[in-house]
């Protein structure tokens, strides 16, 4: 019997190695897309084939039926500023809490909104005369969402409740806006918390696997961008993108039905136009827009690993390595690389190669589902497996 397994074995070892490869790639794949960072160009294939599709298609969606999007850029008050000793230094501005207080207010006696996602950070150290109000106020609302950043501190604990994460990772080669964090160090961020708090599901990590309601899920997305603004205050049909807080929202507070105008909406609260601008693979876009942007693709179930995908990807990690395992080589097909004898060469050659093909799929599977695999990392692990498979023959022979 043992002789009969170890005769399979032998007979079989490049396709059972095969196998296991495959499956080690499509672990790596699956780890190195739940990080964070953009570790090759699969940040820039996003941008090229989103500039591709955008030549094709020119619809944009300015918002949506669902979304009253409040840009609070223009409402401002001035207050005392001090320096790191404690002493006075003029005055700053930030964003007009009375404002905010007073629409919130408003919000919660409608009560007829579906969620409000407030991208203003209340933080340690600023202070104003309507906080203990407004601090309150939003501790006591349901369905709302603030943003919390590393490292500083909120106003008030008793505002810890509604917040979610709001930073973004960055890199030394790139420190602009890349891949969305669904979780940071078990905090939500304020698009994951709003998607678990409206849906009631549930977002679980085991080991190196993320599972939202039971299915394989991603941690990390490129955002689809759905909804976009640009630098447009106005549609083409003349309506107006946003409201301004002050002046659309509030000066004229008698003549506006705010029952009906909140009725089951999603209130996106945010700096829009100024100062809370990041650059992306579509453009610049605001903080607030990419917070709910990523929560558009959540209910879009963006975040499920689907079984087509895995299958796909695994039948072709599979059959290049099992291809590299019977010495089957693009270095025997063309002419000009047969002459190629550098070790060197022919592992940059082959590494090009590689990164080629699976360019091809990645570009495949953004247009069909709008994800972008890891290129650098995966096309270096078969690179290493074809160098070491001819390292191995050149010693053996």
């Amino acid at each position: 019997m043992m002789k009969c397994i170890t005769d399979f074995i032998s007979r079989c070892r490049h396709l059972l190695t095969a196998l296991v490869y495959a499956a080690f790639v499509l672990l790596i794949c699956y780890m190195l897309g739940n990080s964070t960072f953009s570790f090759g160009e699969d940040k820039v294939i996003a941008q090229r084939l989103h500039i591709i599709k955008s030549v094709f298609s020119n619809k944009v969606d300015f918002s949506s039926e669902d979304l009253l999007p409040v840009n609070i850029a223009y409402d401002k008050q001035l207050i005392d500023w001090t320096d790191e000793y404690g002493l006075p230094v003029g005055k700053v501005a930030i964003t007009d809490r009375s404002a905010l207080l007073k629409f919130l207010q408003i919000a919660k006696e409608t009560g007829t909104y579906k969620y409000i996602m407030l991208d203003v950070f209340f933080e340690e150290g600023i202070e104003t005369p309507v906080d203990s109000a407004l601090f309150s106020l939003i501790a006591g609302m349901d369905d709302i969402v603030i943003p919390a950043h590393k490292d500083i501190p909120l106003a008030d604990s008793v505002l810890i409740s509604k917040q979610g994460y709001a930073d973004y990772g960055t890199s030394v080669l790139d420190s602009d806006f890349g891949k969305y964090r669904y979780v940071h160090n078990e905090l939500p961020s304020m698009s994951l918390k709003m998607y678990t708090e409206v849906t009631g599901s549930e977002f679980k990590q085991w080991g190196p696997f993320v599972f939202c309601n039971g299915k394989l899920s991603r941690k990390c997305l490129f955002p689809k961008f759905k909804i976009n603004p640009g630098n447009n205050f106005y549609t083409p049909e003349g309506d107006k993108v946003f409201y301004n807080l002050g002046t659309d929202l509030l000066s004229y507070s008698e003549g506006i039905d705010y029952a009906t105008l909140l009725k089951d909406k999603y209130i996106l609260i945010g700096d829009f136009t100024e100062n809370d601008i990041h650059n992306t693979y579509v453009g610049d876009i605001s903080g607030a827009y990419i917070n709910y942007n990523a929560f558009v693709d959540l209910m879009d179930g963006r975040q499920h690993v689907h079984a087509w995908e895995l299958i796909t990807l695994y039948i072709i990690y599979f059959l290049i390595a099992f291809f590299l395992l019977k010495h089957l080589s693009i270095f025997q097909y063309l002419p000009f690389m047969k002459k190629v004898s550098s070790p060197i060469w022919r592992i940059i050659f082959s590494w090009c190669g590689f990164s080629l093909l699976l360019t091809i799929v990645s570009a495949a599977m953004y247009l069909i589902e709008g994800n972008i695999y890891d290129v650098l990392a995966v096309s270096t692990l078969f690179s290493l497996l074809s160098t070491g498979l001819e390292v191995y023959q050149t010693l053996k022979s």
